[in-house]
């Protein structure tokens, strides 16, 4: 454990899958007493990555904040070792990523604790921690992340220059309160095609939306899958993944299928992940050989929103990702962050300088 000089909090590092489990309950309370409670930050999500994608040159480094034996904060990392200039070197990243597109990545703190877990992380790396790593890349943190805002203000008071870009998009749409309301927001051309299409479909035989909450790994995410791999046929390790957060989610229903089938066949599927009063698209899965005239991938998620309305969902989340069918139906979104720290270092130097000197050649032949 690992005192804070200026704050009475410690530091644990969690290095082991084991450790990792006996923390899951109070990782999972934590999260739901946070401002930053997103399913991708659920002990089960990324202990299903770790379990899935944690292999050689990945390390866990996760770092728990307490306040005498309560525990206040939780930075869900990995040191990953990479190569820079040709040189080894140690990179700090969130867990959950990239394999399994999972958005929404912070640390996350008891509410109205967040500036103090934020600068005891914060002297940890930089002091006791400061051997185990060379540089770290937060990859999509969301911009309005009080963790980022904090950790961000003491780096500065300190001197030290961080790199910071533009991450992704996550268009979203704040759901009202009934379907004829939801009707009403759409543009004329948006209304009138959603309606049209769906008779469209209608003539051409029995047509059935079916919606299925999972709690296990059965019937249901084979038959998403077989769809979806026609068209992306190497998921297996997604699938796996996915297998693995079912398996450890204890029968809480995050998960959940949408189906559009026409005379008993799937034609269109999406895989939503619940979360609070969030409703996520998380994959879709569409035939685009049932038909040229009808987007049945459109309109599934038409059909979705209605079903999160009657759920009593707030908003219906497409995650990150700039497709334009997505803002077709999105009237408001979330930004998120990349944040870049290296040290003094001469590989990195030399990667840096490297890096700049092509950025320049790139602005020179414009």
């Amino acid at each position: 454990m690992s005192r804070d000089p200026k704050i009475d909090n410690k530091i644990n590092v969690v290095t082991s899958m084991e450790q990792w489990r006996e923390l899951s309950k109070e990782w999972n309370d934590l999260l739901q007493r946070s401002g930053s409670n997103r399913v991708f930050l659920t002990s089960e999500w990324l202990y299903s990555w770790a379990e899935c994608f944690l292999k050689e040159g990945r390390a866990l480094y996760i770092l728990t904040v307490y306040n005498d034996k309560t525990l206040i904060g939780i930075a869900p990392w990995c040191i990953r070792k990479a190569r820079y200039a040709g040189f080894p070197m140690r990179r700090i990243e969130f867990l959950g990523t990239p394999e399994t597109g999972s958005d929404y990545l912070d640390v996350f703190a008891k509410k109205g604790k967040e500036k103090e877990v934020a600068r005891s992380i914060y002297h940890f790396l930089f002091g006791e921690g400061a051997s185990q790593w060379d540089c770290f890349g937060f990859l999509d943190i969301p911009s309005d992340s009080l963790f980022l805002l904090h950790f961000m203000e003491q780096m500065e008071e300190d001197g030290k220059y961080l790199e910071v870009e533009a991450g992704a998009f996550c268009p979203s749409l704040a759901l009202p309160k009934t379907r004829e309301e939801f009707l009403a927001r759409l543009t004329q051309n948006r209304r009138q095609k959603y309606t049209r299409d769906l008779r469209v479909l209608e003539r051409e035989g029995n047509v059935r939306y079916d919606s299925v909450k999972l709690d296990e790994a059965g019937p249901i995410l084979k038959d998403f899958r077989e769809l979806y791999q026609k068209r992306w046929a190497d998921s297996d390790a997604l699938f796996l993944f996915l297998e693995r957060v079912l398996l450890h989610g204890s029968g809480e229903e995050k998960v959940q299928a949408d189906f559009l089938n026409v005379n008993g066949k799937n034609v269109a599927g999406l895989l939503h992940l619940r979360s609070g009063k969030s409703f996520l698209m998380y994959l879709m899965a569409v035939d685009h050989s049932f038909s040229k005239t009808v987007s049945v991938g459109n309109l599934l998620v038409g059909l979705s929103i209605e079903k999160a309305i009657a759920e009593g969902f707030s908003e219906y989340n497409f995650l990150k990702g700039n497709e334009e069918y997505k803002f077709h139906w999105a009237d408001k979104g979330d930004r998120s962050l990349h944040l870049f720290f290296y040290k003094r270092r001469w590989p990195l130097l030399i990667w840096l300088t490297v890096r700049f000197l092509k950025s320049i050649a790139k602005i020179w032949v414009r």
